[in-house]
């Protein structure tokens, strides 16, 4: 692969600029008078040294085999041919011809971009919640290379968080997983990449949606709690009053509902009884810790209506006989002595009514006391 020229700028007028990359050959070409090959040579500005003469090398023979190359094209062109150039092959070369300049070249090696250091050196790292990370890239360039950083979560969103060889973070969040990937770019080769993959590690998220609910006796309750933690959660547990539940008509499951960092744990009372409402509790574990989250269960209030009797008196059919009840203020014992003295209260009035209605109530009872049997 050869190198490219390139318009002669302003300052560079009497030069022929040459860019090429590490490891491309670079020719050089001279024009000449015909048949006066040997009054040309071709000398390196830098340094001042002459690199040919005529048709002749004056650079080592191993050089000259591996390195560097003289080529006659024609009768009035001479080649100079640098072969896997280096950075140090960067400088000015001149064609002369005797003493007069005929072409000058100024080569410009570019390396691409590479990677020289890192960190971390693995594809990824691990940091506890409220910790620090810090992430680098160094790479090296001709022309110089600039590092972007780019951060890409677990749904695949992709955003530019920072320009340069450093990423700092303080305070890390769980939010903050995800692959972090360094680019680095000198605009005139393709772009290199290095990507680190984060892990945030916490105890465990313990949430239960309400943290009341009410049922009645015989119902069946189920409460969910959600469970969240990295590293995985070691057991998840149903206490009541700090101790487990041995209770055989509640059931518990756990299952995954992410691929990795989140679970759901569903306790189950059936046929609830009234010993089983309070405060449950759902206590999650990992290796950083432990956590828990909490639900009251309350059986469900009733405004019992008491029926209160507002007759004194009520007919009641048994076995086709009807029998008068006596109000339950007065009572009799079981000899029919009467044993309250006290006047009903539908008596309490002094009216001709309420007179008669006495001695029919004081009759009845004379009645009742001559038919006791002797």
């Amino acid at each position: 692969m050869y190198a490219r020229a390139q318009s002669l700028s302003a300052n560079d007028y009497q030069h022929q600029i040459l860019k090429a990359d590490v490891g491309q050959d670079v020719t050089m070409s001279c024009i000449f008078d015909e048949e006066k090959i040997e009054q040309v040579s071709f000398m390196r500005q830098m340094t001042g040294d002459i690199l040919s003469l005529g048709s002749e090398l004056f650079v080592h023979e191993f050089s000259s085999n591996q390195h560097i190359k003289l080529i006659q094209f024609s009768t009035n062109r001479l080649d100079l041919k640098l072969i896997s150039v280096n950075q140090n092959d960067s400088g000015i070369y001149t064609c002369m011809f005797n003493d007069e300049k005929l072409t000058s070249f100024l080569l410009e090696i570019f390396v691409p971009p590479l990677f020289i250091s890192y960190s971390p050196l693995e594809g990824s790292a691990s940091y506890s919640e409220g910790s620090s990370m810090n992430l680098s890239c160094h790479a090296f360039a001709i022309p110089s290379a600039n590092i972007t950083w780019i951060y890409r979560d677990k749904n695949k969103q992709t955003k530019i968080i920072h320009y340069g060889e450093h990423v700092y973070i303080s305070s890390l969040q769980s939010s903050d997983s995800g692959s972090y990937e360094c680019i680095a770019s000198n605009n005139f080769h393709a772009s290199i990449s290095r990507s680190f993959y984060v892990t945030i590690q916490y105890s465990p998220r313990v949430m239960i949606l309400n943290d009341k609910m009410t049922s009645d006796i015989h119902d069946t309750v189920i409460v969910k709690c959600h469970v969240c933690s990295n590293p995985k959660v070691i057991q998840i547990n149903w206490l009541k009053h700090g101790q487990m539940i041995l209770d055989v008509n509640i059931l518990t499951k756990t299952q995954t509902i992410d691929s990795y960092q989140c679970s759901e744990a569903i306790m189950e009372i059936v046929d609830v009884n009234e010993y089983q409402f309070g405060q449950y509790e759902c206590q999650a574990e990992n290796n950083l810790g432990q956590n828990s989250a909490y639900i009251d269960i309350h059986q469900t209030s009733r405004n019992l209506k008491l029926k209160q009797q507002e007759m004194h008196s009520n007919e009641v059919n048994r076995n086709g006989r009807t029998a008068l009840l006596i109000d339950n203020q007065q009572k009799f014992d079981k000899n029919f002595t009467i044993t309250s003295t006290q006047t009903p209260k539908w008596l309490s009035n002094s009216s001709s009514v309420n007179l008669l209605a006495w001695f029919n109530y004081y009759s009845l009872t004379l009645l009742i006391f001559w038919i006791r049997p002797v």
